[in-house]
C-alpha cells in the first residue's frame, strides 16, 4: 500500500512516515552515545510536547485511517507490534487482510468507512488476525477529525482478548457452579449487613421454589419462608452466631402454600470489619428432604420390627428411658414380658407363615387390649413387652395386669384371623421404683421373672424378686459348667440291672451322672431339663450314644455275654438338625462293630407328644435298622395306641409313680392291669420301674408285669460292678 502524499505544510501530520503525535517540535540534540538515533526516541521536547507521546507509552493501539482511500495512513508502535508486523509492513497492508475473514472483510470494510464518516466517533467489535494468524478480539473506537479539508478516521484498537479469555472463564465457572449446585441440590446466598441486601443463587431459588424476579431480598422476608414451628430455631441459630463469630448449622422445614413441607440443611459464616462490625453473612442451603426421608427409614428399620410393625427392643429402651426421666416421684410404671409357650412347635407343626400369622395375630390383640398411650413391642423371636404408666400404683397393680392380659390370650381368639392353635404365654412382672429406675435394670428384671415363669412350665407367671434373681444366677452358672462338662470328662455312666420275675438280669438302663468342677454330683432330674432347655442335651446325649456303645465292646472283649443296654434318647434330639438321631446311632454302632440287637432305645412318651412327626420318621428309621424301641415314663402322657401301633415298640416302661402307690391305692392296681392288658394285645413288654420292696415285686407279678427295675435287685452300678454282676451270672 502506498503512503499518503508529502505535503508542503511543515507541520502536516502526513508529510512524513512519523506520525504526527510522535514527531517533535524544536531542535533535536546530539546523540551523546555511537548509537544511531531512535526516530520514536525524541529529543530536546518542550514539556506541553510531551502529552504529544502518550500514545506510544499507553500501551493502546492507534491507528490513522484514510476512509475514503480505505487505507491506513499511519500507527503507533503498539498497534503493528501487537499484530506482529512491523510499522512498514503494517502501514503497506490493506486494512481488510488484518480481518480474520479478510476474503468478507472488502465489502465490509467500505460500509464500516461510510458509517465512521457519517456518526464521527463511535465504537464496534471486531476479530484482527495477527500477521502468524493468531485471531484477537478487539474493540474498536474511532473518531473523525478534519486535516487539509480531509476527513481523516483515528481509530483506537482496544484489544480484549485476555479480558474475554477471563470473562468466558468466568462466565463458564459460573455456569459449572449453577450446575454442580443444582446436581447436588445446594444453593448458595449473600447477605450484606450494611444494606441488609439478600442475594440467592439459582439453585437456591429453586430449592425455595420462589420466582428469581421477586426475591426475598431481606432477612425477614426469608424467615417467612420457613416453617413456623421452626422458626424460633433458625433464628436463634444464626443470632448465635452473628455474635460469637462462629459458624452455625441448623436443618430445618420450609412450609409451601400447599401444605408441602422440605427439609433443608443450612450453613452460614460471617465476616466482620477490624472493629467488629459485621460485612457480610455468607452460607448454603441444601435440599436434603429424599435424605431426611432415608434417615426416617433407617430409624424406622432400626426401631421397628418388621413383622408385626411394633417398636423393636431399641425402640422400648428409648421410650422406657424417656418415661423414667419425666415421671414423678409417685408415679409407678409396669413392665409385663410375655413368651408365647412352645411357639417353636408351632413352627414345626404347621409351618413358619402359621407361625408369623400366630405373632402378627398376639400383636393386634395386645394392642386390642391395652389403653391408647401403653407401649407395645416385639422383643424377640416370640417375646412381647408391655409397658404402663398411667394407673400402675404399686408392683401388686404390675401384677394385676399380667395376670389380665395372660387370661385374655388364653382363653380368647386371636385378633386378625382364623389360626390352627390357641398359644398360651409366661409372663415375667418388674416395676419401678420396686426394682429399680433403670431402664436396662427394669428390662432385666421382667426377663429373669419370664424365665423364672418358664422354667415351672406353660400359662406361668412370676413376678421378679431377689429370689428369682438367685435362682436366675445359679442357674446361668450351672448352665455354663454343663457346656463344657463333656469336653471336662465330667460326665459318666451308670447301670442299672433289668431282671425277669426270677430276678435274672435281662438287661440294663444306663444312666448318665455329672460331677461338676467342684466334685458336686448333680442330680439328673436337674441338669438334664435344663440341657434339654439350653440345646446342651444334643451334646450330651451324643456322648451317651458314644460311651455306651463303647462300654458294650469293653465287655465283650472281656468275654462276658451283655444283654441288651437301654439308652435314653431325649425328645430335643428328635428335633429336625444334622446330623440326625439315626445317623448318629448307625455311626456309633459301625465304629464299634456292633449289633443294633444289642441296643435299646428309651424314648419319653412326651417326645412323642411334642415332635410327633419327626419322632415317627425318625423311630421307625431306627426300628428299620433293628434297634429296639421302649416307651419311658408310660402313663404320664396322652399317646394314643395308634401311635403306640405305628412305631412298632417291643417295650412298655410303666412310670415308678404308679408302682409307689400300688400298695395305698386299688385305683393304681386297676389302671396297671389295664395297661399290662393292653401292651399284651400290643405284642409289648412290660417293665415296671422303681421296684423297692417285696412285695411291690409280687403284686406286680400277678398283675402280669414281665420284667422289673429298681433298688429292690440293684442300685446304678460302676461299669466294673456292673460287669462283676454279669460274671456272677454267668458263673
Amino acid at each position: 500500500m502506498v503512503g499518503p502524499q508529502a505535503s508542503s505544510n511543515p507541520h502536516d501530520p502526513l508529510r512524513t512516515k512519523v506520525p504526527l503525535v510522535l514527531r517533535a517540535s524544536g531542535p533535536a540534540t546530539e546523540n551523546p552515545t555511537d548509537e544511531p538515533a531512535d526516530p520514536f526516541i525524541p529529543r530536546a521536547l518542550s514539556l506541553a510536547d510531551v502529552f504529544r507521546y502518550a500514545p506510544e507509552v499507553s500501551g493502546d493501539d492507534y491507528v490513522l485511517f484514510d476512509p475514503i482511500a480505505l487505507r491506513f495512513l499511519d500507527c503507533n508502535r503498539s498497534a503493528h507490534e501487537r499484530l506482529e508486523y512491523s510499522r512498514e509492513e503494517f502501514l503497506a497492508l490493506d486494512p481488510a487482510e488484518i480481518q480474520a475473514n479478510h476474503n468478507e472483510a472488502c465489502v465490509w470494510l467500505a460500509k464500516l468507512a461510510a458509517r465512521m464518516l457519517q456518526e464521527g466517533h463511535g465504537s464496534f467489535a471486531s476479530l484482527h488476525r495477527s500477521k502468524t494468524g493468531l485471531i484477537r478480539n478487539v474493540t474498536v473506537r474511532f473518531l473523525r477529525v478534519q486535516v487539509d479539508q480531509q476527513p481523516i478516521i483515528l481509530q483506537a484498537f482496544l484489544d480484549q482478548t485476555e479480558q474475554g479469555e477471563i470473562s468466558w472463564k468466568l462466565a463458564q465457572m459460573n455456569r459449572q457452579l449453577s450446575e454442580a449446585e443444582e446436581i447436588s441440590h445446594i444453593g448458595s446466598w449473600e447477605l450484606i449487613h450494611a444494606s441488609g441486601h439478600l442475594s440467592w443463587s439459582d439453585e437456591t431459588f429453586r430449592i425455595f421454589e420462589v420466582d428469581p424476579n421477586a426475591p426475598p431480598n431481606t432477612y425477614k422476608n426469608f424467615l417467612t419462608l420457613v416453617h413456623p414451628d421452626d422458626r424460633r430455631a433458625v433464628d436463634a441459630a444464626y443470632q448465635k452466631a452473628l455474635l460469637s463469630g462462629n459458624a452455625y448449622r441448623i436443618q430445618h422445614r420450609l412450609l409451601f402454600p400447599d401444605g408441602r413441607e422440605k427439609h433443608v440443611l443450612e450453613r452460614g459464616k460471617t465476616t466482620y470489619d477490624n472493629r467488629g462490625w459485621p460485612l457480610t453473612t455468607i452460607g448454603t442451603v441444601q435440599d436434603v428432604t429424599t435424605m431426611h426421608e432415608l434417615e426416617r427409614q433407617l430409624e424406622d428399620a432400626a426401631y421397628r420390627d418388621s413383622l408385626t410393625d411394633l417398636p423393636n427392643k431399641a425402640a422400648t429402651l428409648r421410650h422406657l428411658e424417656g418415661l423414667l426421666q419425666s415421671k414423678t416421684y409417685n408415679e409407678s410404671i409396669a413392665l409385663i414380658n410375655l413368651d408365647l409357650d412352645q411357639f417353636d412347635s408351632v413352627n414345626e407343626t404347621f409351618g413358619p407363615e402359621v407361625g408369623n400369622r400366630v405373632l402378627c395375630s398376639t400383636a393386634l390383640t395386645l394392642r386390642d387390649l391395652l389403653q391408647p398411650d401403653d407401649w407395645v413391642a416385639r422383643l424377640g423371636s416370640d417375646e412381647f413387652l408391655v409397658i404402663r404408666h398411667r394407673g400402675i400404683t404399686s408392683l401388686g397393680a404390675a401384677v394385676e395386669l399380667g395376670h389380665a392380659l395372660q387370661s385374655k390370650l388364653a382363653s380368647g381368639r386371636l385378633v386378625g384371623q382364623t389360626l390352627p392353635v390357641q398359644p398360651t404365654a409366661c409372663v415375667g412382672v418388674s416395676s419401678c421404683p420396686e426394682h429399680g429406675s433403670d431402664a436396662h435394670t427394669l428390662l432385666q428384671c421382667a426377663n429373669s421373672a419370664l424365665m423364672e415363669a418358664k422354667r415351672r412350665g406353660r400359662n406361668q407367671m412370676q413376678a421378679y424378686s431377689t429370689t428369682v434373681s438367685q435362682r436366675l444366677r445359679a442357674r446361668l452358672e450351672m448352665e455354663t459348667q454343663l457346656e463344657h462338662a463333656v469336653e471336662r470328662g465330667q460326665l459318666r455312666l451308670l447301670y442299672q440291672p433289668q431282671v425277669d420275675g426270677e430276678g435274672v438280669i435281662v438287661g440294663a438302663e444306663a444312666l448318665v451322672r455329672w460331677t461338676n468342677h467342684q466334685g458336686v454330683t448333680i442330680p439328673p432330674d436337674t441338669f438334664i431339663p435344663l440341657a434339654e432347655q439350653t440345646g446342651q442335651i444334643h451334646a450330651i446325649g451324643a456322648w451317651v450314644i458314644e460311651a455306651a456303645f463303647a462300654q458294650i465292646l469293653s465287655w465283650q472283649n472281656q468275654g462276658l455275654i451283655v444283654p441288651p443296654i437301654a439308652v435314653n434318647v431325649s425328645a430335643v434330639q428328635l428335633e429336625p438338625r444334622l446330623p440326625s438321631l439315626p445317623d448318629t446311632v448307625r455311626s456309633a454302632m459301625q465304629r464299634h462293630g456292633l449289633a443294633a440287637r444289642q441296643v435299646e432305645l428309651e424314648i419319653t412318651e412326651t417326645a412323642l407328644m411334642a415332635y410327633p412327626k419327626e419322632a415317627s420318621e425318625q423311630l421307625n428309621a431306627l426300628t428299620a435298622m433293628g434297634f429296639k424301641l421302649a416307651i419311658d415314663d408310660f402313663g404320664t402322657g396322652y399317646s394314643s395306641l395308634a401311635t403306640l401301633h405305628s412305631l412298632h415298640l417291643s417295650k412298655l416302661k410303666i412310670d415308678r409313680c404308679f408302682v409307689d402307690r400300688l400298695e395305698q391305692t386299688i385305683t393304681d392296681r386297676v389302671i396297671l392291669r389295664a395297661t399290662i392288658s393292653m401292651a399284651r394285645e400290643l405284642g409289648l413288654r412290660t417293665l415296671a420301674e422303681g421296684v423297692e420292696t417285696e412285695q411291690q415285686w409280687n403284686l406286680l407279678q400277678e398283675l402280669g408285669c414281665d420284667l422289673f427295675q429298681g433298688y429292690l435287685f440293684d442300685r446304678p452300678l460302676p461299669p466294673e460292678q456292673f460287669a462283676s454282676k454279669l460274671q456272677g451270672t454267668a458263673g
